[in-house]
């Protein structure tokens, strides 16, 4: 029996002059720039892509059947890595973090699909390899190559500048709009001449240009990854002032429900900050 593909899909591949049925990462990167699908005909695409996708062993297992599951680690990332009141120190840990979710989540949700020792053992050869396999979304916050970019980003930083420029950098936010950051040219080409892909990073903020990260670091990675997932919404940034924003016709949240719902968010980036703070010690 032959699957139906998306209508988007087929209308888009008659215009560009590619074969419906021939899905590669490529093409599919291309149509969730042009075409601005939705969540659920990417996930159905991607899932067309990679019939007999791998395991994916070290992903959480209860999202192996979620192809929503590594957007939702890097959306719910970006709003902790974009408060402006996260520590620079765990906002770099955040975008490691979300790279590693990259390299470890399956293929049809847009990731890899390595084990750990995989993801370890990445070499900076390798990983201009596997680069354009990379899923991409069209929302910049959600976007699987976006997070990668961030994170080599910072150790092209740590491998070819000071230590105060990684800090400088570990404070930036994203910049908010549309624009797709794995779109641009890499800012630190550097990343080049790491030894891995996946160093510690120690309570000073001071990132291991050796060697990579314990497998029990990693370990813990994966567990603050996966508590991210099955918690609450992460507490967002300040909002606007209330006489800039627009009327709402939905029931209004109450001071109380306010509160708690916040505190919930607070306890979960709380939570994962601890867990990536004992175990990332390097060796």
């Amino acid at each position: 029996m032959t699957t139906a593909l998306p209508d988007l899909w087929i209308d888009w591949c008659s215009v560009i002059g590619v074969p419906a049925r021939e899905i590669n990462q490529a093409v599919l990167s291309r149509f969730a720039r042009q075409a601005q699908p939705s969540r659920a005909v990417l996930a159905e695409l991607r899932r067309l892509l990679a019939p007999g996708d791998p395991v994916a062993p070290a992903w959480p297992r209860g999202h192996r059947e979620d192809t929503g599951s590594l957007q939702l680690l890097i959306r719910r990332g970006t709003t902790i890595i974009q408060h402006p009141g996260t520590h620079w120190v765990f906002r770099l840990r955040l975008r490691r973090m979300l790279f590693t979710a990259v390299l470890l989540a399956p293929r049809s949700h847009g990731g890899l699909g390595l084990d750990r020792a995989g993801a370890l053992g990445l070499r900076p050869d390798g990983m201009n390899r596997v680069r354009g396999q990379i899923g991409v979304t069209p929302e910049p916050d959600a976007c699987p190559a976006c997070a990668t970019w961030s994170w080599l980003d910072v150790i092209g930083t740590n491998s070819g500048w000071s230590h105060g420029s990684v800090r400088a950098l570990g404070h930036r936010r994203d910049e908010v709009g549309s624009a797709h950051r794995h779109l641009r040219p890499d800012p630190n080409p550097d990343w080049h001449l790491c030894v891995g892909m996946l160093p510690a990073v120690d309570r000073w903020g001071w990132i291991d240009a050796y060697r990579s990260m314990h497998p029990s670091s990693l370990s813990a990675v994966i567990s603050a990854a996966a508590l991210l997932l099955d918690g609450p919404e992460p507490a967002p940034g300040p909002r606007p002032a209330a006489a800039a924003m627009q009327a709402s016709p939905r029931r209004q949240m109450s001071h109380e429900e306010e509160e708690q719902i916040l505190k919930r968010a607070d306890e979960l980036t709380a939570r994962v900050e601890a867990i990536l703070r004992e175990f990332d010690t390097g060796r």
